[in-house]
């Protein structure tokens, strides 16, 4: 119900796997370097452990999308099965024909697997919560896996579990199980930095234009969560419907502690012991089912704030932001800063500006000089992020560090914070110091003022070249492919082609711009990679950073 109110795309936290929103931190990066690695190797076993939640199914669906299609995949989800249940298994998913005596499914899978081979295939077996794999079961896998031809073994084994199959590993009497495995790699959760990136991610995606979690609560949300993502997920849906049911644009710290006592998590726990609680997750949803019923109440009887109608409309020339530069007091000034006397170095907050009016400090304030710098013209009652849309203009909202907000070369709305004071201004232009814009006024200060003061939190407009569903990747075909060629051959001084596939020669032209820009270099083109190409090609757009001549 939250996303129509947050301007949602999709659901961002659902615990359901889907592919739009699969992340990979540096850890899920290693895991799966480790587990490519252990199958390249033609051995028998590869072993991926980890807590409850802390995304192995992730790595083991982006470690299936690089397997070839000459390798046939049998996925078990349920492994707690007798030895003739789990070979009979293993034939449904590989579509053998089988009697269901020990023996004979034996030979059949190991018929299968030697045609299979003299094909120039090759099978995996992975078992998901491999823990609950008996011995007997165990066995029968380490007999499939002694197979091999010309030293060529025709299956392998996958295993992934919870941090108890170590433990049991390591018994007597699976030691010539043991060692077979040629690659393993234990998960952890994630880190402070990876969980903060892991949250903003996911709202980018669902469509996210503003910033929904600041920092404080994000920090929060890590310590409860511990880093699982699982647990992670579960606390940012559960706050979400608390700030949608408070009517509040943010979610606060404590409406995180409400949703961390609601699903029961404290921080103190560890992942298995919160997942035990499975009929407190039941009496939770029913819940959170009434609550969407009485939400639904409360706006049927408008009790909700309604929302206005709102355009937005191109700034006439002589409407055009007029700033007014506002300098410190002569006093305060020293020798040193005489050159550049217009500049906060070590002042508090803006005591260095006593003239300063901090009035128009809230996010809506800096949203509509942001819009002004656009040339358009809006409100601070009625604005937000979507009335851009019919423009194809956006907001963009991500912590950036100061050289990325540079690089992205776009006047953006940062937060400035002083304990429990704090303005919202517009990062307006950089050359030798930093100008904020606050509603008309511009002041000057530097580096060292301004971090000491922001702690990273972004939003800028910019202006997309088309509606972005989803983003361009590798194998896609459409017009929006072709734009994508023309523009990075644009930029690259070559003829223009006709291509309207992302091939590969495009997927590496993608990669190497990413490179050259400081993104991420994942051949996948979002809204970073278009704002990036937008600000190259169209030199007129409002920018940040001044050029020299």
């Amino acid at each position: 119900m939250y996303q129509d109110f947050f301007s949602l795309n999709k659901q961002p936290f659902s615990i359901s796997p889907d592919p739009d929103f699969i992340f990979l931190s540096e850890r899920h990066k290693e895991a799966l370097a480790h587990l490519t690695y252990g199958l390249q190797d033609n051995g028998g076993f590869v072993l991926l452990t980890g807590e409850v939640g802390t995304g192995k199914t992730t790595v083991c669906r982006a470690l299936l999308q690089d397997i070839s299609e000459e390798t046939d995949i049998a996925y078990i989800l349920n492994p707690a099965l007798s030895e003739i249940e789990l070979l009979a298994t293993i034939c449904d998913e590989f579509k053998i024909a089988y009697e269901l005596n020990l023996k004979s499914l034996f030979d059949a899978i190991k018929a299968w697997m030697m045609d299979n081979l003299r094909a120039g295939r090759s099978a995996i077996v992975l078992i998901d919560e491999a823990q609950h794999l008996s011995f007997s079961s165990l066995e029968q896998l380490r007999l499939l896996t002694n197979i091999e031809s010309n030293n060529k073994k025709p299956l392998q084994v996958i295993l992934i579990g919870q941090t108890e199959l170590q433990q049991k590993l390591k018994q007597t009497e699976f030691r010539q199980l043991a060692q077979r495995i040629t690659a393993r790699y234990h998960l952890l959760p994630l880190n402070r930095l990876e969980s903060e990136y892991y949250i903003q991610h996911r709202l980018h995606v669902a469509g996210a234009r503003s910033p929904l979690f600041d920092r404080n609560t994000i920090a929060l949300i890590f310590k409860i969560s511990q880093g699982i993502p699982r647990i992670i997920n579960l606390l940012c849906d559960r706050s979400l419907l608390c700030a949608y049911s408070e009517h509040a644009a943010k979610v606060t710290p404590k409406m995180v502690r409400l949703a961390a006592h609601e699903i029961g998590v404290d921080g103190r726990h560890k992942s298995s012991s919160f997942l035990s609680q499975w009929g407190r997750f039941a009496l939770l949803t029913i819940f959170v089912v009434i609550i969407m019923i009485q939400g639904a109440k409360l706006y049927s009887d408008n009790l909700f704030v309604e929302t206005k109608k709102v355009t937005i409309e191109p700034l006439l020339a002589t409407q055009a932001i007029q700033v007014i530069e506002v300098s410190e007091p002569p006093a305060q000034k020293t020798s040193e800063a005489k050159e550049d006397r217009h500049v906060a170095e070590d002042g508090n907050w803006f005591d260095n500006y006593p003239t300063l009016d901090l009035t128009d400090n809230e996010f809506a304030d800096a949203l509509v000089t942001l819009y002004a710098l656009w040339g358009y013209q809006t409100e601070a009652q009625t604005v937000n992020c979507e009335l851009g849309g019919s423009i194809l203009l956006s907001c963009f909202s991500e912590y950036m560090s100061l050289e990325q907000v540079k690089q992205a070369n776009y006047p953006a709305i940062i937060k400035l914070e002083n304990e429990d004071q704090y303005a919202y201004v517009v990062l307006y232009k950089v050359n030798d110091n930093y100008q904020l814009l606050i509603a008309d006024q511009v002041i000057n200060v530097s580096a060292s003022w301004l971090s000491k003061y922001w702690q990273g939190e972004v939003t800028l407009l910019w202006q997309a070249p088309f509606i972005l569903e989803s983003a361009l990747q590798f194998g896609q075909k459409n017009a929006k492919v072709a734009w994508l060629s023309s523009q990075l051959n644009s930029i690259a001084g070559l003829p223009t082609q006709n291509k309207d596939r992302f091939d590969l020669s495009l997927l590496q032209q993608v990669v190497d711009f990413q490179r050259e820009q400081g993104l991420e270099d994942d051949g996948i083109v979002g809204s970073r990679t278009l704002m990036a190409l937008m600000r190259l090609n169209h030199p007129d757009l409002p920018n940040l950073v001044e050029e020299r001549n």
